[in-house]
């Protein structure tokens, strides 16, 4: 016996196994393994075969052709650019906004407590109310924005129906909901910065540009990659808004990735395809995740 605890102990992924942490983390890792690593397999070998959802004994191995239709399917590469242009359009905003949000309220006051529940309060409603809530606020009949713009004597606004605006007008919904959560984090990093450092700047003539650009960045720099990265990841994953603000609409301006695939598997019952949209958008996640993992450990 002590002859196998003595191998079991030379070996640390052995050890890991029979340890007491194993078991605190095996509930976790019975979950990841049900819920993502096992439809991810799934995912991998349906996006190689022909499957149609509505012939499930039907099924042919068609190799990369899923792939190849990828490339030619021009819905999908206008998805994919959709995708990118919510990427390019909330993330700066959201994480510069949130950085600034974090600075103004970051000080212990009963008025900045004030504003940090106003500020808070979006992230806690639901996806829907919040969508619901900003498709009346917009509507180009009832809404109070077209309201205002023709008391003032501005044409109304078509801000879901005009492929133009749908997409930009989606992403300022996103952003005015996400925001409340990232300059949450960077609060709590701004609050932890020493006093005393600010102090010696001003000693030394710093300043407000200063000591935001040598103190404050650096102290936070591990949280800013982290909402940077969380941020991008979420805008990529964006389905609900696009689908009940528009369904991918007008003319296909604001469909996601997400919602392609979404259509893909369950409106054409395309289960082959929708899976191998599926891998290539796990594929740019995992290339997003290697990244932060970079700016990590330069960090």
């Amino acid at each position: 016996m002590d002859k196998i605890r003595r191998h079991i102990n030379q070996i640390p992924f052995l050890k890991f196994l029979f340890s007491s942490q194993f078991l605190f983390l095996l509930p976790a890792f019975t979950l990841i393994g049900i819920f993502v690593i096992y439809p991810l397999i799934l995912a991998v070998g349906y996006s190689f075969t022909d499957y149609y959802l509505l012939k499930p004994n039907d099924i042919s191995f068609v190799g990369f052709d899923n792939y190849v239709e990828i490339t030619k399917d021009k819905f999908a590469k206008q998805a994919f650019l959709n995708s990118t242009k919510y990427v390019i359009y909330i993330v700066p905003l959201q994480v510069i906004l949130s950085l600034f949000l974090a600075i103004l309220i970051a000080k212990k006051s009963r008025t900045n407590t004030l504003f940090r529940t106003a500020f808070f309060s979006p992230y806690i409603l639901s996806i829907i109310v919040v969508v619901l809530l900003w498709k009346n606020i917009l509507d180009p009949n009832l809404g109070i924005v077209n309201m205002i713009l023709s008391e003032l004597g501005f044409a109304k606004q078509e801000f879901f129906a005009d492929p133009s605006m749908a997409l930009p007008t989606i992403s300022f919904i996103i952003l005015w909901q996400g925001i409340s959560f990232q300059m949450l984090i960077l609060m709590a990093a701004l609050q932890d910065i020493p006093a005393s450092l600010y102090e010696a700047a001003s000693i030394e003539g710093a300043n407000a540009w200063q000591k935001f650009k040598y103190i404050t960045v650096p102290s936070i720099k591990s949280q800013l990659v982290f909402v940077l990265i969380v941020v991008t990841t979420g805008t990529f994953k964006i389905i609900i808004e696009p689908l009940v603000l528009t369904n991918g609409g007008p003319q296909g301006s604001t469909s996601s990735i997400l919602l392609y695939m979404f259509e893909q598997g369950t409106r054409y019952r395309q289960i082959g395809y929708s899976s191998a949209i599926t891998v290539v958008f796990a594929l740019i996640l995992i290339v997003i995740a290697f990244v932060q993992s970079k700016l990590v450990k330069e960090d």
